[in-house]
C-alpha cells in the first residue's frame, strides 16, 4: 500500500510540474494574483501563486548571483548546478547555487553561493573569532580584496560577505589556478545586491 501510495505521489507531482508554466518574469502579478485568492478564501489557489512568485524571484535572484562570477579562463569550459531556493528549510531558508569550470585536462574550480541564509550569518558569527579558526588548523588570507578562510593545505577558499552571502572556492585544480578565479569574482556586485 505504501508503494502504491507513493507511486501515485511521485505520478502526481511530475504531472504537476510537466503542467507548471514556467516563473513569470514579473512576480507581481502572482502576489497579486496570491493576495485575491486569499481574500476570495482559495488557500490551495493563493499558495500556489506564491509559490510560483518565489520561484520567479529566486530565478532573478540566482541570475543576478552568476553575473557576479568570473567567466571561464581560456581553455575552460564551464556548466551551473541547480538552483535552491528557500524551499531549502534545512539552511535556514535563502538560495545556493554553483557553478564548475573544466579544463580540457580533467581539472575543475567549483564556485558555490548561499545567499540570504540564517546559516551564512551564524557561520560568520563562527569564523570571526579567530581562536576557533586556529583550533580548526585554518587561517586567513587577503585574495581579491577580500578575506578568506583557507581550509588547511589550502584546499578550499570561503568568503562571507556582509554576513549574508558565503562564497566557497573548491576543485581538483592547482592552487594558483583557484586562487586566480577566485580574485575574479566581483566582490563589489555581490555587496551591492541587497
Amino acid at each position: 500500500m505504501k508503494r502504491l501510495l507513493l507511486a501515485a505521489i511521485l505520478l502526481a507531482s511530475t504531472a504537476m510540474a510537466q503542467d507548471r508554466p514556467p516563473p513569470a518574469e514579473d512576480p507581481l502579478p502572482l502576489i497579486e494574483e496570491a493576495g485575491a485568492a486569499w481574500k476570495a478564501g482559495e488557500i490551495g489557489h493563493a499558495r500556489r501563486a506564491l509559490e510560483q512568485a518565489t520561484r520567479s524571484v529566486a530565478a532573478k535572484h540566482a541570475a543576478a548571483l552568476l553575473g557576479f562570477l568570473p567567466q571561464p579562463f581560456d581553455g575552460w569550459t564551464v556548466s551551473d548546478g541547480a538552483v535552491a531556493d528557500a524551499s531549502m528549510l534545512i539552511l535556514g531558508g535563502g538560495i545556493t547555487l554553483d557553478r564548475t569550470y573544466n579544463d580540457a585536462s580533467g581539472n575543475d574550480v567549483r564556485l558555490e553561493i548561499i545567499a540570504d541564509s540564517d546559516l551564512v550569518a551564524q557561520m560568520a558569527d563562527m569564523y570571526a573569532d579567530v581562536q576557533t579558526l586556529a583550533a580548526m588548523g585554518m587561517k586567513t588570507e587577503t585574495i581579491g580584496g577580500e578575506t578568506a578562510i583557507v581550509e588547511p593545505g589550502g584546499g578550499k577558499y570561503t568568503f562571507i560577505i556582509d554576513k549574508r552571502t558565503l562564497v566557497t572556492v573548491s576543485g581538483s585544480a592547482a592552487e594558483d589556478v583557484r586562487k586566480s578565479y577566485a580574485e575574479n569574482i566581483n566582490f563589489a556586485g555581490l555587496k551591492a545586491l541587497k
